[in-house]
């Protein structure tokens, strides 16, 4: 009876992840993710934008709509900088996405007066409260920040959907805790029987289980952000060279990100640990500096072919 259930718990611990993850983010995504996240429907204006983003995509990719799934949204709070999303476009269940709530404002003004009537006295970042003087300067240049123009906006809806194209963005991080934990399951069995010290007792694989169980934890941990981190970088690429607006249009959404964060960090100097002195933060995936510095090569390039084209006018 022990080794039966030493040998369930092994295998429950390899197939377990995977099979919820991929229900919750597959067949159940529609139901799942509105539980997940709260979210509501884009601001009128913003569907146009991200209706022609679709089409722009399905009309590169050379795809058709029943095969590129998708379903935007905005966020209802600043819970979140950055889109969050559940699904993949590669796969028939669809995408679910849903952009950062400030991607609501129009105007600085309009952000100013948000921040103003939700926090009197300034705003919780990274887990710290940061004072904020609503009628002074710095908070002006704070609320710039999360104003965002038209080309950003479409920077923004065509990143996303490659960010999440493609088998792997449903999949990827099952198929990788799998195969360590297949790995660590192998170990913890053998280390289990051939120990020399309680070896196939329930203390030696009381101990060899959650050890090897959280190695394997953090191996996983590490391939997936590697995988967003190259997914990241392409995505950007990728609807950064959709045309001259989308280029300048990502290098302002970062630009401005990275702006807020040094912000934050001036305003309350406990987030140095957290923010770096270019307003990055510690720990992502993906830096926020490196998706700005790779922009600027684009941009780069296209002011070298808009120098070309005025050439040949």
């Amino acid at each position: 009876m022990g080794r039966r259930a030493r040998i369930g718990l092994l295998a429950a611990t390899v197939v377990g992840y995977p099979i919820g993850s991929i229900l919750i983010n597959g067949p159940f995504v529609n139901l799942t993710f509105p539980k997940r996240y709260s979210i509501e429907d884009l601001p009128e204006r913003l569907v146009p934008i991200a209706d022609q983003e679709y089409m722009r995509f399905l009309e590169k990719e050379g795809r058709i709509p029943k095969d590129a799934v998708v379903s935007v949204h905005i966020q209802r709070t600043l819970s979140s900088d950055e889109t969050v999303a559940s699904g993949s476009l590669g796969v028939r269940t669809g995408l679910k996405l849903a952009v950062p709530m400030y991607a609501k404002f129009k105007t600085t003004n309009e952000a100013l007066d948000y921040f103003q009537s939700q926090n009197v006295d300034g705003l919780d970042f990274l887990g710290e409260r940061v004072p904020i003087e609503w009628n002074s300067e710095i908070a002006q240049e704070f609320a710039d920040c999360y104003a965002l123009s038209d080309n950003a906006h479409r920077f923004l809806f065509l990143r996303d959907l490659y960010a999440y194209d493609g088998y792997a963005s449903l999949a990827q991080r099952s198929i990788s805790w799998a195969t360590w934990t297949t790995f660590s399951s192998i170990f913890t069995y053998w280390i289990h029987n051939s120990s020399r010290i309680l070896g196939g007792s329930a203390a030696s694989f009381a101990i060899a289980y959650p050890l090897l169980l959280g190695a394997a934890w953090y191996a996983n941990k590490q391939w997936h952000m590697l995988y967003r981190y190259l997914t990241d970088i392409h995505a950007d690429a990728e609807a950064a060279r959709a045309s001259f607006e989308h280029a300048d249009g990502g290098k302002e959404y970062y630009w401005k990100m990275l702006k807020r964060n040094r912000i934050m960090r001036d305003l309350n100097t406990k987030l140095w640990d957290q923010v770096t002195a270019t307003g990055d933060i510690r720990g992502i995936a993906t830096p926020i500096i490196t998706r700005y510095d790779h922009l600027k090569d684009v941009n780069e390039e296209d002011d070298e072919l808009k120098a070309v084209i005025g050439m040949d006018d």
